[in-house]
């Protein structure tokens, strides 16, 4: 039976990358009960990815009422907190336009899978919660202007905001995993916000942490403006 997970842009942490038409942020996420009441586990969708198949963007589910799919997944997988990946539309389409920047100017609300849960590694709690632990099916992930909740929002326009709540070099570190893609504005605030950091630090740090402010200006060479 196929059903979906749908996810606000506050979910997703959605990230755009320079080219209009790419942006990538999790489809699905871990450990939480959606508005269908599922809750998805981690390592759901391992043997779903080991079959590299393609996997088609749409828009609110278009495959249901015979639309074309707008664009294609990429580089999807599993970390920690769901799943991952890039996706690509094909911006000769009017229908993906309008998807793009309806989603990031914030207008659309997040992102929603189609699946297929294995019954053989489905559970149900008292409660009516359905936990699924495997996944048999990805059909296609869309983008979607109804979340499972209303607390929506594009990170990237959130990005000064987010920066100036930095204090330490966890915080930087974090920021750098689950954001990226940064433009070279971001960029300039992120090496400024790190410069205040390093001066407030003792001259006589021990070696964990000067290893870790290493890794950290290792990290943001790949964000600083050419």
């Amino acid at each position: 039976m196929l059903t979906h997970q749908t996810l606000s842009l506050s979910e997703c942490d959605i990230k755009f990358a320079a080219s209009e038409g790419t942006f990538s942020g999790y489809g699905s996420v871990f450990g939480n009960v959606d508005s269908y009441d599922d809750v998805i586990m981690a390592g759901a969708y391992s043997e779903v990815l080991k079959k590299d198949q393609a996997v088609p963007v749409y828009v609110n589910h278009g495959w249901l009422d015979g639309k074309l799919p707008v664009g294609s997944w990429s580089g999807l997988k599993e970390d920690d907190r769901g799943l991952f990946g890039d996706a690509s539309l094909v911006m000769k389409m009017p229908s993906a336009i309008d998807a793009y920047w309806g989603i990031k100017s914030g207008l659309v609300s997040g992102l929603s899978v189609a699946i297929v849960p294995d019954p053989e590694y489905t559970e149900y709690r008292a409660d009516g919660i359905r936990i699924i632990h495997k996944i048999k099916m990805l059909k296609e992930i869309s983008i979607v202007n109804e979340p499972a909740n209303a607390e929506a929002r594009v990170f990237s326009v959130k990005a000064a905001e987010e920066i100036g709540r930095i204090e330490t070099v966890r915080d930087f570190e974090r920021l750098l995993r689950d954001v990226g893609a940064f433009n070279k504005a971001t960029a300039k605030q992120l090496v400024a916000k790190a410069k205040d950091i390093f001066k407030q630090r003792d001259a006589d740090e021990d070696a964990e942490a000067q290893s870790s402010q290493e890794q950290l200006l290792f990290a943001l060479r790949k964000y600083l403006p050419k």
